[in-house]
């Protein structure tokens, strides 16, 4: 085979370099046509998945705003469980609770601090103490930690390999700010018992 391209080369070498010329190109065209297949799925998987976790992101702030509200309106409420309107609101408060639990992972740390701390809220509410506000301000607090982790996914799906080491270090200060203040009491981890 070698003696015959090179008998072939020898009388042609026009035509011996246009067939190597067209070979290459055919590799090239066939490389980038893999290269935009992968690039564009890719894109299109980072696309669908960003936009998705942008709105479960958008969904749970407002789910969490209308608890927070909601349970708001009981505590001023206290002396008054009785009447229609303040069961209503412990219906809503109740129906809230349940769907930011299913939107939750009870995998991750800070997931797993605000179920705790959730199921807290209607009988909190309910007392005319300052214990509905310190759980309000520390669910608040366990919430902003989630919405910014989640926050920071999104960014960092859509981001090169490199731009990812830089978010993998900034992940980690935020997991250790998160395990700093959950030592705090403030943060009520560790629920307080009902009352």
């Amino acid at each position: 085979m070698g003696a015959l391209w090179s008998s072939f080369l020898a009388l042609n070498p026009t035509e011996a370099a246009a067939l190597v010329a067209g070979g290459v190109s055919i590799f090239v065209g066939l490389i980038t046509v893999l290269v935009s297949l992968a690039v564009a799925k890719r894109s299109t998987y980072i696309t669908a998945v960003t936009t998705q976790r942008s709105k479960w992101i958008d969904s749970l702030r407002e789910n969490i705003a209308e608890l927070l509200g909601t349970c708001s309106a009981i505590h001023l409420r206290h002396s008054d469980l009785t009447s229609d309107g303040a069961r209503t609101l412990r219906e809503t408060a109740d129906r809230l609770i349940a769907l930011i639990t299913m939107q939750l992972n009870p995998k991750n740390p800070i997931d797993k601090n605000m179920i705790g701390l959730i199921g807290l809220f209607p009988t909190r509410a309910e007392m005319g103490n300052d214990t509905y506000r310190e759980l309000e301000r520390a669910f608040v607090r366990h919430a902003q930690f989630l919405l910014k982790e989640e926050w920071e996914k999104v960014k960092s799906e859509a981001m090169g390999w490199l731009c990812r080491i830089v978010s993998w270090y900034k992940k980690c200060v935020r997991a250790h700010e998160y395990k700093e203040f959950c030592k705090r009491p403030e943060s009520l981890a560790n629920p307080i018992p009902r009352k």
